[in-house]
């Protein structure tokens, strides 16, 4: 059973399942699949709804849970905007726990449960900077708390994960290389981890599958084992798009732009482009260490080129660039 199986990583999740024999498929959503394929497999619920959440688990039975369903965003009001996170992991706990046939859990966080550029010394090693942060902090700690669980459970940490079906700020790094207007930063080199989205549902099916001392009550961060080069990661897109040269802007305006695009968010513009939060965020290196994933997954099915071509075809056959 997939929680979220509607959404960016989730479709990719739903994709990967179908590609095994001999399972049967769930996809708890409050919102349709994005992949007409998929709709066989969607029951429409809201996590919050807990006896209706109930219900369709206890129906379906699952041996095998992947809990991805979550309330994502950095602008909303309050913690109260972010009840998914909270409530819903609660409710997920008690709907799981009432159902005899789960062996295991995944339960999804964020890297943000410590602010950008700050690498926690251990699971429980929080400092979150965004409300959003703050409510995935809360979920961990619900999980945590529970020591009287019948079935064990492993919390991910996903890392900046880009590729097919994906949303913003990948897509529009894809579509601006296209349009020609995406420009680097400063110098352009900066390293960080970031996760293909088929590697990282390979990942997660394989922490599902492993022997169970090696993920029990255990927090794995779900990216790419090496890190990648902005710069060089926007050059082979380039190319692979046939696109125009990209040029380099002197950090002083584009922080200018930031702080217009800080602006444009406050009077309504969501999605803007270009904003302080964004920009410190490309600007601040972190890495990763990934060996305990790859200590658990062993290869990645995907290096970043072969991505990136995977990411193009998407692109084009949605006619999305």
């Amino acid at each position: 059973m997939v929680t979220g199986g509607s959404g960016f990583i989730g479709t990719n999740m739903i994709d990967l399942l179908l590609k095994e024999d001999n399972i049967d498929i769930l996809n708890i959503d409050i919102k349709p699949p994005r992949e007409i394929k998929h709709n066989q497999y969607w029951r429409q619920c809201d996590i919050l709804d807990l006896e209706k959440l109930k219900k369709e688990i206890r129906d379906f039975n699952p041996e095998l849970v992947v809990h991805l369903a979550a309330k994502t965003g950095l602008n909303r009001p309050n913690l109260e905007s972010y009840a998914e996170n909270t409530t819903g992991v609660k409710n997920m706990l008690a709907a799981l726990d009432g159902t005899p046939s789960v062996q295991r859990a995944v339960f999804t966080s964020t890297l943000l449960v410590c602010e950008m550029g700050y690498i926690p010394k251990h699971d429980t090693d929080y400092k979150p900077s965004t409300l959003y942060g703050e409510s995935k902090m809360i979920g961990e700690k619900i999980v945590r708390g529970r020591q009287d669980l019948k079935f064990a459970w492993t919390i991910i940490r996903p890392i900046s994960i880009w590729g097919p079906w994906g949303e913003e700020p990948y897509i529009n790094f894809f579509r601006s290389i296209k349009q020609g207007w995406y420009f680097h930063t400063g110098s352009g080199h900066y390293k960080r981890s970031l996760g293909y989205v088929e590697n990282a549902v390979f990942s997660i099916l394989k922490l599902l599958r492993a022997p169970l001392e090696k993920i029990a009550g255990k927090t794995f961060y779900i990216a790419d084992y090496e890190p990648a080069d902005l710069y060089n990661m926007a050059e082979e897109i380039r190319l692979q798009l046939n696109a125009r040269r990209i040029f380099k802007l002197p950090l002083t305006p584009i922080k200018l732009l930031a702080k217009v695009g800080d602006l444009l968010q406050r009077c309504g513009w969501e999605n803007v482009p270009l904003q302080s939060f964004r920009l410190n965020n490309i600007l601040t290196e972190y890495v990763f260490d990934m060996t305990p994933l790859k200590e658990v997954v062993g290869p990645q099915p995907f290096n970043i080129k072969e991505g990136i071509a995977r990411t193009i075809k998407w692109l084009n056959q949605a006619r999305r660039i």
